[in-house]
């Protein structure tokens, strides 16, 4: 018995993308005439017929696969914010958005990418998300972006913020505010962009001919929830504490806060504290957190925005394009000038 053609099929032989074939074969605008009849003609010539689900798949759907952590990206300060820039931006133009969690070590699935409906993926964050996981979304042909998360040698469009950048940009801050010895509270190293914010700092203090010590930038030693409480109670305990500490990201920057209220030492007093990303959190806690903005609901935007001129092109593997959103220095009230 012959095997009924597939989407993949179709697009194949059309020489165009899962998605734009998806378009072309529910009657959706936004193809360009040729293609949508290079399409039309490779279904007839491989006698296509859409699946019967398709009729329970409706509006398009895009998938987001995303790591699996103890919050759901509906409430995480960071995701949250890009996930509702995604969601207006496909729920304008007729596109579902659907979740898909990877958890640790779980290897990736074809398969369920491969479904008429599904015209593109984002892959949201990195972390768990490695380069395996990666490639896997790219061997289906659809549409791809990725969303602050970047893999050194892939030709993957992507769009992440300047953490370069916006770490150099903190550190100079504290440098101007008469800081020298300037802790940092790294993060995990399977995410690339919290890699990039340490590389920030350590130019910036370079330039300033502060190269930091080994004990500034102590071993990662506190998970979850405890981020930043571990590694601040170890820069406390050096014979020559930092009169700054510079925490990855808010979050961190709250285990710092911690650490440093149990040790009854006042910010920013006694040590000033920064941190990075502006969620939230950042605003409300005492005192307000000096931090690095990231346009984390722009980034939503871009992406999907992004990913849909893929779908509707059809040339999607031309590009490969690093969109790098600007963040700046949000100054607050945990940081003291000192000799003031």
């Amino acid at each position: 018995m012959k095997k009924s053609a597939t989407l993949r099929d179709v697009a194949e032989a059309a020489n165009v993308s899962m998605g734009t074939a998806s378009l072309v074969l529910n009657g959706k605008r936004g193809v360009a005439a040729a293609t949508r009849e290079r399409v039309l003609e490779a279904a007839r010539r491989l006698g296509y017929r859409a699946s019967p689900r398709r009729s329970l798949r409706t509006p398009h759907d895009i998938v987001v696969l995303v790591e699996r952590t103890p919050l759901s990206p509906s409430s995480d300060p960071f995701n949250k914010p890009i996930l509702q820039g995604m969601e207006t931006v496909a729920r304008g133009r007729g596109y579902r958005l659907i979740l898909e969690f990877v958890e640790q070590g779980e290897p990736p699935s074809l398969d369920r990418w491969t479904q008429d409906g599904v015209t593109g993926l984002v892959i949201l964050g990195g972390g768990d998300l490695d380069e395996d996981w990666i490639r896997a979304a790219l061997a289906t042909g659809l549409p791809l972006v990725m969303v602050d998360h970047y893999v050194p040698g892939l030709e993957v469009p992507t769009v992440v913020p300047d953490n370069f950048g916006g770490a150099y940009a903190m550190t100079k801050h504290l440098l101007e505010q008469g800081h020298r010895r300037i802790g940092f509270v790294r993060g995990p190293s399977k995410y690339w962009t919290l890699g990039e914010r340490l590389a920030g700092y350590l130019l910036a203090m370079q330039q300033a001919g502060l190269a930091p010590p080994p004990e500034l930038i102590p071993p990662r030693v506190s998970h979850g929830e405890e981020k930043g409480y571990g590694e601040t109670l170890m820069l406390l305990d050096l014979e020559e504490p930092p009169t700054a500490i510079f925490a990855v990201s808010d979050k961190t920057a709250i285990g710092v806060y911690r650490a440093l209220n149990e040790r009854g030492i006042s910010v920013p007093g006694q040590i000033s504290v920064v941190g990075f990303d502006d969620i939230e959190l950042a605003r409300t806690v005492s005192p307000p957190l000096t931090t690095v903005r990231v346009p984390c609901e722009e980034m939503g935007r871009v992406a999907l925005e992004r990913l849909l001129a893929l779908i509707e092109s059809g040339d999607w593997r031309e590009d490969n394009m690093r969109w790098t959103l600007p963040t700046r220095v949000i100054p607050r009230s945990s940081v003291r000038r000192l000799g003031s």
